[in-house]
């Protein structure tokens, strides 16, 4: 694969974030070279998605970024692979009382009428790689970076397409570092990471069930652990939603480890009949949940978008919506940046980024921390304040507003 030896930008991280931000650079700033690095092999252009009925992950995807995929031109290709999300049912195990989110029924045509979309991540990858390789982006995989240094002028990367093979380098002008969390690059920079271990994990399934869900996705509080249920799109004639249940380590190894049948038995006793009876599972997925944050965001000549900035718990959904209205504040400042004559690596301009983008980091990760535990509890003073929080939603038309502007990502 030919290489240039010096960008504007280099993007290490080819995953969601990094792609995703390599699309949004190409429209706000063309005038800038970019160049987007990743350790595995890009998916083949124009291959058309595998999509199994089951035992495929999916990302909950607001309103808002479906606007900003909107403004990329991806929109109509992602409609096929995704369900829209018109209600979300609150609700507090054990307890009668709930809320019910909805989305503004005059604004069925556009975004802001949805609360956002389920998209299946085995057709988000290759849409946003169909998307770029119709740009000027120069896409560099496999690319397993070694090291990198920074200087007055940016940074050098070295990096080697294969374990054994010569060692390049690429010159840039800003480095953006996506590659995940526990970033690689992020040690070689020194850049400390606050974390809390929340001694949970996620379990991830595709389930099916025998109603259609109607665009309703569920969230369920219970002491042992919040559980989500989304809408997915019907495939080979299944009634089918993402589910995301949050257990303590100990529990969630043990209910992971169940046969099919005995998981949806279990699944059903602890999430109860609001979404109807549930037939059965896909393969039941583990992961870790921690809040992770970066201790820094930028330098001069550097940025961290993604998990590797932050990486947050699953509850609210808010995680990949966070990191693209982020990647979006980016391209645009960047872009203000360059009809001034500044270099994308110019401290001032990031510090401008950062500045735009605290407020909302701060909510946003504020609320999916302290959610959990709040829910979790049992003590009346627990019980009494998400039952308050629960009761206001319902009947403070204004506050049920706000709520909903800011999880469907119009709220910043």
């Amino acid at each position: 694969m030919k290489t240039v030896d010096t960008v504007d930008i280099a993007i290490v991280g080819g995953g969601m974030a990094g792609a995703s931000l390599a699309l949004l650079l190409q429209k706000f700033c063309p005038q800038l070279s970019v160049a987007l690095l990743e350790r595995q092999p890009l998916p083949t252009a124009g291959a058309a998605p595998q999509l199994p009925s089951f035992d495929t992950r999916a990302t909950a995807v607001a309103a808002g970024s479906l606007q900003i995929f909107s403004e990329l031109g991806l929109w109509p290709r992602l409609r096929d692979y995704c369900a829209p999300i018109e209600r979300v049912q609150v609700s507090d195990r054990g307890r009668g009382l709930g809320a019910i989110l909805e989305a503004d029924p005059r604004k069925r045509a556009s975004f802001a009428g949805m609360l956002g979309a389920v998209i299946e991540n085995a057709a988000l990858g290759p849409v946003l790689y169909d998307a770029l390789a119709q740009t000027d982006a120069q896409l560099v995989a496999p690319a397993q970076v070694r090291g990198v240094t920074m200087g007055s002028g940016g940074a050098q990367l070295s990096w080697r397409a294969e374990e054994d093979g010569p060692e390049r380098t690429l010159q840039a002008g800003l480095l953006v570092v996506a590659d995940g969390v526990d970033s690689p690059l992020c040690r070689q920079l020194n850049i400390g990471v606050q974390r809390v271990e929340y001694r949970q994990r996620a379990l991830i399934a595709t389930v099916g069930l025998q109603r259609d869900h109607g665009g309703v996705a569920y969230e369920r509080f219970t002491e042992r652990g919040p559980m989500a249920l989304l809408p997915l799109p019907r495939r080979d004639s299944q009634h089918r939603m993402a589910l995301v249940w949050t257990c303590a380590d100990e529990e969630a190894e043990q209910i992971a480890s169940l046969e099919a049948d005995a998981f949806v038995e279990r699944l059903q006793r602890a999430f109860g009949w609001r979404a109807g009876r549930i037939l059965r599972a896909g393969k039941v997925h583990s992961y870790p949940l921690s809040l992770s944050l970066a201790e820094e965001q930028w330098r001069r000549g550097l940025v961290l978008v993604g998990n590797c900035a932050h990486f947050l718990h699953p509850v609210a959904g808010q995680g990949f919506n966070l990191t693209l209205r982020d990647c979006h504040a980016l391209a645009l400042t960047l872009a203000r940046g360059c009809a001034a004559g500044a270099p994308p690596g110019e401290l001032d301009l990031l510090q401008e980024y950062g500045r735009e983008r605290r407020l909302d980091q701060q909510l946003t990760i504020g609320f999916s921390d302290r959610v959990p535990s709040l829910f979790a509890s049992g003590s009346p003073w627990a019980r009494g304040l998400r039952q308050a929080g629960l009761l206001g939603l319902t009947l403070a038309p204004p506050l049920r507003a706000g709520f909903v502007g800011q999880a469907a990502g119009f709220g910043f």
